[in-house]
């Protein structure tokens, strides 16, 4: 029988127990860890809207239906009014309010990930925080392009033309992009900071009506003098006049300028609280 010497050195040297290897200290994340983790969160994005039917409706089908239907009903009157093809006009006003009516989608869906404890989960995984806003940003990117892209396509069916060749068409898509990140910073921090969805649904709906105010149909010249000034300059009319004049080869400088100080102006007052909004959302619950 082992005295109590012996035992002590059973107990110490023959425990049963195998514990596995400590795990090595994890360092501060890194711009590399932030750009990896990004494309997870961006791919991750996609996957969900690519098997989401609303979300395809409302960033593939309906802007095409809308170019056909607004080409079949208002395409030879509008045009005989101002006296040149409307296809230049109504291609980047549907390709641009698509692009912005994606984003809607995107907000909503957002919040559905807020309610369900999603966000809280993802912001205790081992991963760059900033990687779920920059993952996100990334996937509207690619959501842009491809809507715009297929706008643009339906738009050459009847008629419309980017007569400056690749580099017209990398303009309009840069110009698209930069936009719709904006509104879309927008939305995302509207979505964040409100205690329920209307807020977004009322954006949305505004968005819709926001096409028959600005320049797509028809020029600014064209709507009463007391409203000319807001439609010439609201966002939508410059960022379209930028598009047809990147199209036509007309004269862009004015037009881009005004763009991007709406753009730059929509990332400037919507940043803060869109990350104030979503470090809230993911540490709440």
């Amino acid at each position: 029988m082992p005295f109590g010497s012996e035992v002590a050195d059973v107990v110490t040297y023959e425990s049963p127990l195998n514990f596995p290897t400590r795990d090595r200290w994890r360092p501060e994340p890194t711009v590399q860890d932030l750009s990896h983790d990004s494309v997870l969160q961006a791919q991750r994005i996609l996957l969900k809207w690519s098997r989401d039917p609303v979300t395809l409706l409302q960033s593939l089908l309906f802007p095409a239906l809308t170019v056909l239907l607004f080409w079949l009903v208002l395409d030879s009157s509008v045009s005989e009014h101002s006296g040149t093809s409307n296809t230049f006009g109504m291609v980047p006003m549907v390709a641009l309010v698509g692009a912005m009516s994606g984003s809607s989608i995107s907000a909503l869906g957002l919040r559905r990930e807020q309610t369900t404890g999603l966000l809280s989960k993802m912001w205790t995984l081992p991963t760059h925080r900033a990687s779920a806003m920059t993952g996100r940003l990334l996937a509207e990117s690619v959501r842009i392009v491809i809507t715009v892209s297929a706008v643009l396509l339906v738009g050459m069916v009847i008629g419309f033309r980017i007569h400056s060749g690749l580099p017209g068409y990398l303009g309009i898509i840069a110009v698209a992009t930069g936009f719709g990140l904006s509104f879309s910073m927008m939305i995302t921090a509207l979505a964040l900071m409100s205690r329920d969805s209307h807020i977004v649904e009322w954006t949305a709906i505004g968005t819709q009506l926001a096409m028959f105010f600005n320049t797509g149909f028809v020029p600014a010249d064209s709507y009463p003098a007391w409203l000319r000034p807001a439609i010439e300059y609201q966002p939508m009319s410059c960022t379209i006049d930028t598009i047809r004049a990147l199209a036509t080869e007309g004269p862009v400088a004015r037009p881009m300028l005004l763009t991007l100080a709406w753009s730059a102006a929509l990332l400037i007052v919507f940043t803060g609280p869109t990350l104030v909004g979503y470090r809230r959302a993911a540490t709440l619950n």
